[in-house]
């Protein structure tokens, strides 16, 4: 637990609150970025039974969440969550992307509600991210970001990511964007 986070494995009933925060993390985040209509138009309730898939499935998400404990009550409110898995090997990346991938993990989406963003929430899912990848075997973490979202390029890079200045054009609903590859290796941890 840092900074009042606890960081846990995420279950299906948390399904609509990590799709919660995934749209208000993108109408917050991407404002300006991502077109309006496109950002009015996202459906929570699509994407908590696309999420509540994911994890009957067995995605790897971490939950950050606080606990708020006042007399009798107890809360477990969701702030944020990351998902992890192998590095997805997309038909249309650029080639160097695909033959420099092969055995790294990719951080699929990272996301802080809002309201908790600077209170230490990514920090915390981070560290349990890094700790699953690690303990999974993995020799480099990547991620995909859109090239102009300066605060995300500066989180990733204080938790050790680099730019690999490999930046391919993809698009959302149609709209052009740049998203650019950041990646770390992975420091085996010693066997005792």
């Amino acid at each position: 637990m840092a900074d009042g986070v606890s960081v846990r494995r995420a279950t299906r009933d948390d399904a609509a609150s990590i799709a919660g925060i995934h749209v208000d993390a993108w109408r917050h985040n991407y404002r300006g970025w991502i077109a309006e209509t496109t950002l009015a138009g996202l459906d929570v309730a699509a994407r908590a039974a696309a999420w509540r898939s994911q994890l009957e499935a067995g995605a790897v998400v971490f939950a950050g969440t606080h606990a708020d404990i006042h007399a009798d009550t107890h809360t477990d409110e969701l702030l944020g969550w990351v998902s992890v898995g192998p590095f997805r090997q997309s038909e249309s990346a650029r080639p160097e992307v695909r033959t420099l991938t092969p055995g790294w993990v990719e951080l699929y989406g990272f996301y802080v509600a809002p309201r908790a963003q600077g209170q230490g929430v990514g920090s915390a899912l981070w560290q349990a991210a890094l700790a699953w990848c690690l303990d999974q075997g993995y020799r480099e973490v990547g991620l995909w970001v859109i090239a102009g979202n300066a605060p995300a390029v500066r989180f990733y890079q204080r938790c050790g990511f680099r730019d690999r200045e490999l930046d391919q054009n993809f698009e959302i609903a149609g709209q052009p964007l740049v998203e650019k590859l950041m990646a770390r290796p992975l420091v085996p941890r010693p066997r005792a």
